[in-house]
């Protein structure tokens, strides 16, 4: 819990981090655009662009990955960022050909910005598979924003690094255009403060390690006659049809490994009894039932909202509901409401 809190508290600290680095280049480029020497604005924007998409790419890591991110990592990356900085600025201001000080500078934090950029690729495809593997679910759109946040930022830090070289009326468009992102990063970094535990529970799940024993086939016999027991097989069925009465299917937060637990199983048992005794996987069937559901709402409630179905049958985002819709019915939910209407 102590860990957990940490990088909550990290990751708010890194978004105070980088308000103060745009608090800075805000009041560069408005106060002292005119009347100081550009030389200080051309050395300064790329050290301050550094800090900057250090805090934001840090967030979002300790968004994707909470354990990843540690006070050690941090402090040794901090180091090795402001060691370069204080080299680079003690540098600038010092040489006479600044400007060959100033390019090697913005060379290096487009090397830094691809380093970021391959950090962050691997961790979000580590998050979204954890998501995916403990929740049995489709969770690209639940991490949509995560995305978007890192690629808008990306972009907003480069063009930053040569905003000095703007006209003014460029750079004030520049300015309102991240002040606007970075508010609705805000707003998005809030409503995921307050779902934290539904991302903590799949990023930090450690799964049960198995030891493989080599077995003589005597003995595989025997396990796979346990696996295949009959009494087991029939009361799973019997739980999972009543789960589907009882509309268990409908709880989109919720891991499959705690459906097995309400089922009376366990989760090797619940994937063998899918692989061995149904058609498809649990994703896949749990999905074909709420795409059901969601048919018999919009021909039973034609005033209900599609959004609002959506998220009765279980679905996170309507992007999902949309397309598994489509890709099951042959039709979009749309289409389908429309056609019932027509039919009555």
């Amino acid at each position: 819990m102590e860990e957990r809190t940490f990088n909550l508290r990290l990751a708010r600290g890194f978004i105070a981090g980088a308000y103060f680095m745009l608090a800075i280049s805000l009041f560069l480029s408005f106060f002292y655009a005119e009347n100081s020497d550009p030389k200080h604005i051309e050395i300064i924007t790329p050290a301050v662009s550094a800090l900057q998409s250090m805090f934001f790419t840090y967030t979002l890591l300790s968004i994707l990955q909470p354990t990843y991110v540690t006070r050690r990592q941090i402090l040794w990356h901090t180091t090795i960022i402001a060691g370069a900085i204080i080299l680079y600025l003690a540098t600038a201001f010092t040489v006479e050909n600044y400007r060959l000080v100033v390019h090697i500078g913005v060379f290096s934090y487009i090397c830094l910005l691809f380093f970021y950029t391959h950090l962050f690729i691997k961790k979000y495809a580590l998050s979204l598979r954890q998501l995916e593997d403990y929740y049995d679910e489709d969770e690209q759109g639940r991490l949509s924003w995560v995305k978007t946040s890192f690629i808008v930022a990306l972009s907003i830090g480069i063009i930053a690094s040569v905003s000095t070289y703007f006209p003014i009326w460029i750079d004030y468009w520049f300015v309102i255009s991240y002040l606007v992102f970075y508010t609705w990063f805000v707003i998005r970094f809030s409503n995921y403060v307050t779902k934290i535990d539904f991302y903590l529970s799949a990023t930090t799940h450690k799964p049960e390690q198995t030891i493989t024993i080599i077995r003589e086939p005597e003995q595989l016999r025997l396990d796979r006659s346990a696996e295949n027991d009959p009494a087991k097989e029939a009361k799973l069925r019997n739980s999972l049809e009543q789960w589907v009465l009882d509309g268990g299917y409908t709880r989109g937060d919720i891991s499959t490994e705690e459906v097995a637990e309400l089922l009376g199983t366990d989760l090797p048992s619940l994937r063998s009894y899918f692989r061995d005794r149904m058609p498809c996987d649990f994703r896949t069937w749990r999905i074909e039932l709420r795409i059901r559901k969601a048919q018999e709402l919009i021909a039973d409630c034609p005033e209900v909202s599609l959004n609002q179905i959506a998220q009765q049958v279980g679905f996170v985002t309507r992007s999902n509901f949309y397309l598994y819709f489509k890709k099951i019915t042959g039709q979009s939910p749309t289409d389908y409401r429309n056609q019932i209407a027509v039919g009555k």
